[in-house]
């Protein structure tokens, strides 16, 4: 297992012959910049693994864990192209999702057209042309003419399920069958698509030429854990002390310390650099982890005197969308929350009174007001901006701000709650009961290995009640620029002349 003690890292690596398929790297493929492509030590055993299909005693099975952004996608894909280039065989990548399996038929495309060996090989279907495949990221399929009636392929499948709710997942690997597997992202493969995954090498094992790897981040205790607890599989494991440690002949590194430090304060630390998987206590069996404990929630709440608010002022309200659903405002500081208000207020100008009577009562300006603005929300937000209150309105379904980590809007502002929590911010002893819904409040990650908050249709489907006045705290950690109100605005004005002029239409033409 490769980790990160170097004399253990030196050990591993003696059982290959490294150098020579690290200058075969060097001289077939290049690197982002247009360089040969210089592997580090770690990269050059995933590579030999995969070229060699076996482990260093033999091992049919791969399990390979890598900090994010080590370049695995690269490395697998270097790895299977020159295998399928040169011996003509049939393997099959599977990703978690189509946007994953984009990537992955990405980087083989372009590695197809970095010399002429494999360029040579590559089969242009009729009607192609080498500058549309260039292009081409839908491909699920590359072949090879590698002589003597010798034909490699490369089948790129997607795990993810594209049919209705209650079909099985991972149909769409049915149906095929493969010596070679090799699964990208495999931790967030669901176990029910990895036993059809593993139906693909069963008739190939009687003859001994089934192999199988196991790639990615361990965001899930499943079949991924499953793997890496099997001794029949050959393990690798480079954490982010390895992307510190090693470098390539250009004396690059794949990380730094300062940027390590950096990156502990982010979400899946654990799963995308230290390669731990979660806690059992902390995931469920569909994957949901816990984002606060009741502990941690209760210590929040903790304190001998109130606390007096500290720096800025800001205000959160989450508006009511059913009969059970109640409306909740939230006042928030540097060091302080406190739930204002949670009332039932079916009326939307009601609610809008209230909330400019609170904004006017603890002085907030409308800049830090943050009011929800999906469904019925939309028509509160409507009232405040026409009693000239330019209020921040948020739509938690909009794009995060850090979009490669979060699934959206309510996932970063939920997040940030989260830690604001852990680094000591206070929340107010009444309405106890409802700051302790957010021990009901869950996260995992989605495809793209992006944070995923549970939504309030899912807590329902689970008989869990809206969490309102966490909602109304998350509100106020969202930012102006998430308000776009004059775009909103706009996009408002113009739907109800829509609708207005349909209406007279039909009026002119007796639809009354």
């Amino acid at each position: 297992m490769i980790m990160a003690n170097e004399e253990k890292n030196e050990k591993d690596l003696a059982g290959f012959s490294a150098a020579s398929t690290y200058d075969l790297v060097k001289a077939l493929y290049k690197d982002d910049k247009g360089r040969a492509f210089s592997m580090t030590r770690t990269q050059n055993v995933i590579f030999d693994c995969i070229f060699r299909k076996q482990g260093p005693d033999g091992q049919r099975r791969i399990h390979v864990m890598t900090f994010t952004q080590f370049g695995k996608s690269d490395i697998v894909s270097m790895a299977v192209l020159t295998r399928v280039a040169s011996f003509g065989e049939k393997w099959v990548i599977i990703a978690p999702s189509q946007s994953k399996a984009r990537i992955i038929i990405g980087y083989l495309i372009k590695h197809i057209f970095d010399n002429e060996f494999t360029l040579s090989r590559f089969k242009i279907n009729e009607g192609e042309s080498v500058d549309s495949i260039r292009r081409e990221r839908s491909k699920n399929r590359l072949t090879f003419d590698c002589g003597d009636n010798k034909i490699g392929e490369v089948f790129i499948l997607s795990a993810e399920s594209r049919l209705k709710s209650g079909d099985e997942v991972g149909n769409s690997l049915m149906g095929f069958g493969s010596p070679n597997v090799v699964m990208d992202e495999a931790a967030l493969v669901s176990d029910e698509a990895d036993a059809k995954a593993m139906r693909m090498v069963g008739g190939f094992t009687g003859s001994g030429d089934d192999f199988v790897v196991k790639i990615g981040n361990p965001f899930r205790r499943n079949h991924f854990l499953s793997a890496q607890q099997d001794p029949a599989y050959y393990k690798i494991n480079a954490d982010y002390h390895v992307g510190i440690a090693e470098k390539n002949e250009y004396g690059e590194q794949r990380l730094t310390e300062k940027f390590i430090e950096e990156m502990r304060k982010k979400p899946f630390f654990g799963v995308q650099y230290e390669n731990r998987f979660p806690n059992a206590d902390d995931v469920d069996l569909k994957g949901w982890t816990q984002l606060m404990s009741e502990e941690e929630i209760e210590i929040a709440m903790t304190y001998d005197e109130t606390p007096q608010h500290t720096g800025e002022i800001r205000l959160g309200h989450d508006v009511a969308r059913s009969g059970s659903d109640s409306s909740s405002w939230v006042k928030r500081s540097m060091n302080f929350c406190e739930a204002l208000m949670k009332a039932h207020i079916p009326d939307l100008t009601d609610a809008a009174a209230q909330t400019m009577l609170l904004m006017n009562t603890h002085e907030i300006l409308p800049m830090n007001t943050f009011v929800d603005d999906i469904g019925v929300g939309g028509g509160e937000v409507d009232h405040l901006h026409y009693q000239q209150k330019k209020i921040v309105a948020v739509n938690v379904a909009n794009e995060a701000l850090e979009r490669s980590r979060f699934t959206n809007l309510r996932a970063e502002a939920y997040w940030r709650l989260r830690e604001w929590i852990k680094k000591g911010g206070k929340l107010c002893k009444c309405h106890q009961d409802d700051w302790l819904d957010m021990s009901r409040i869950k996260y995992k990650p989605d495809s793209k290995g992006r944070l995923r908050i549970m939504s309030k249709d899912e807590m329902r489907a689970m008989g869990l009640e809206s969490p309102d006045v966490c909602d109304a705290a998350m509100l106020s950690f969202c930012r102006q620029e998430h308000g776009d109100m004059e775009a909103r605005r706009k996009k408002r004005e113009d739907k109800r002349k829509k609708q207005n002029y349909n209406r007279g239409l039909k009026l002119k033409m007796g639809g009354y």
